[in-house]
């Protein structure tokens, strides 16, 4: 079995500044993300036999996965429009259908055509054997802390591409998109030679790994 533990936000810092670190748009302002009130916590699931082993102080788990949630409804929210009555009924009935007979497993689809709000997860990683479960786990857990607050409408995540989590996380095709950005380095980059040292394209690869800053998305 696995088990989910909120950490503390010296914690969370820690542990994000040992994963994150390294990559070029992580916020040097870690610390006032995790300590806004806004964020609505940072979870971390690991295997049950490996909790007593985590001292759950600095060191990484052997295994584990972690998430934070950002309340974004707080700042602004959505609104679908322009939607047919046939299509509104249809969604309608796909909740009617979950809340009833919810052994149909028929996709319930939330109503979007009223204003509504989201919890943005971010900062989501896994590592050790077995995390691809529990990242799975850490999903449905932010799925069930959603679904307690009547005025969040959707739950969102932004990875990269190539991310491994992007696996763990559930989703719609249709409700997901892929973004290609293409992003011109303004300053100068670490070069040797100086005639090079203004060329974007000599600045190194980037990583398959992205961390979100959540007051940008």
């Amino acid at each position: 079995g696995a088990a989910i533990v909120r950490v503390s936000a010296p914690l969370a810092e820690s542990m994000y500044q040992q994963i994150f670190s390294g990559l070029e748009f992580f916020p040097k302002d870690i610390n006032s993300i995790l300590s806004s009130k806004l964020h609505l916590g940072t979870f971390v699931c690991v295997p049950k036999s490996y909790l007593s082993m985590w001292d759950n102080q600095n060191a990484l788990p052997p295994c584990f996965a972690i998430m934070s949630v950002w309340n974004t409804k707080e700042v602004y929210q959505l609104q679908l429009k322009g939607v047919s009555k046939l299509t509104r009924a249809c969604c309608l009935g796909s909740r009617v259908l979950d809340a009833h007979i919810p052994w149909l497993r028929v996709p319930s689809i939330p109503n979007l055509f009223k204003p509504f709000g989201f919890h943005f997860l971010y900062g989501l990683h896994m590592q050790g054997k077995g995390s691809l479960g529990l990242m799975k786990s850490l999903c449905n857990f932010a799925h069930n802390m959603a679904r307690k607050d009547v005025t969040c409408g959707a739950v969102v995540a932004e990875v990269a591409q190539w991310d491994p989590v992007s696996i763990a996380i559930p989703h719609w095709k249709k409700f997901s998109c892929d973004d290609l950005w293409c992003m011109k380095k303004l300053s100068k980059c670490a070069s040797n030679d100086e005639s090079q040292s203004s060329n974007w394209t000599t600045c190194r690869k980037s990583s398959s790994v992205l961390f979100v800053d959540p007051r940008d998305f």
